[in-house]
């Protein structure tokens, strides 16, 4: 029993920490289990190292360069375990769901965080989530670790998440501060705004051309008109003269 306490009170920790907006990276436990071997030193890494702390003595210290990689190791199978936890989790309301009636998970709803180690809003985040997930929208293997952040992503338009695929933003390691600023950038149709002082010529060529075809078409339209008032008044000419000779 006390294990479970502890069980739930870390996913309530958890869920908590997710909750605050300035938070971007996992926090990692540190009474976690021994850190695994690393084996090969990963030279994408090693070349991050050497940027991050470029100018000081740090890349030459084994030590410190190690202890960095077992941290980065061990952090991404957190960050990984999270991810499968939060999905798991959304899931299982989707299923919860789908056996109760709309009163009922009305209800459940309502009484959320009596019932769960987090509010509505977070159940709600969480499924669609895991919808978006199951749904293939986005992708298992490139769905982060933050389910903030993933959630952030949930909120793109279909316009908008191509441009986030065309810019590598689909992908474990992205920040909530990198989706919600293309959200804020690209419009929910996914045109990509053109520069302050810049002229977007082929949009105003295609403007132009629209406007030329609009044009055209009222031109035949009015032409169209003008015949058929003509034959109008061919056909109440004679109506006309004969109501005058009438009264005459």
């Amino acid at each position: 029993m006390a294990a479970g306490k502890r069980s739930k009170a870390a996913l309530k920790a958890f869920l908590a920490a997710e909750e605050d907006p300035a938070a971007d990276i996992a926090v990692v436990d540190p009474r976690a289990s021994e850190l695994r071997s690393l084996g090969a030193e990963d030279p994408a890494a090693l070349d991050a190292i050497r940027e991050v702390f470029a100018g000081t003595d740090l890349p030459h210290n084994q030590e410190k360069v190690r202890r960095i990689l077992r941290t980065r190791s061990e952090i991404q199978k957190e960050w990984g375990d999270a991810r499968d936890s939060f999905l798991a989790i959304g899931r299982a309301l989707l299923v919860l769901e789908a056996e109760l009636t709309k009163a009922e998970f009305a209800r459940l709803r309502y009484g959320t965080e009596r019932l769960f180690p987090f509010s509505d809003a977070t159940a709600t985040q969480l499924r669609q989530i895991a919808r978006a997930v199951d749904g293939g929208r986005i992708p298992a293997v490139a769905c982060p670790g933050s389910y903030g952040t993933a959630y952030q992503i949930t909120l793109l338009t279909d316009a908008q998440l191509r441009v986030a695929q065309e810019k590598g933003l689909i992908r474990p390691d992205v920040t909530r501060r990198e989706i919600m600023q293309l959200r804020r950038e690209v419009p929910a149709d996914g045109a990509v705004p053109s520069l302050p002082g810049r002229v977007d010529r082929a949009r105003l060529r295609e403007e132009r051309a629209r406007l030329g075809e609009r044009r055209k078409r009222l031109a035949e339209e009015l032409a169209e008109v003008d015949r058929r008032i003509v034959q109008l008044d061919e056909l109440l000419s004679p109506m006309i003269e004969g109501e005058v000779e009438a009264v005459s």
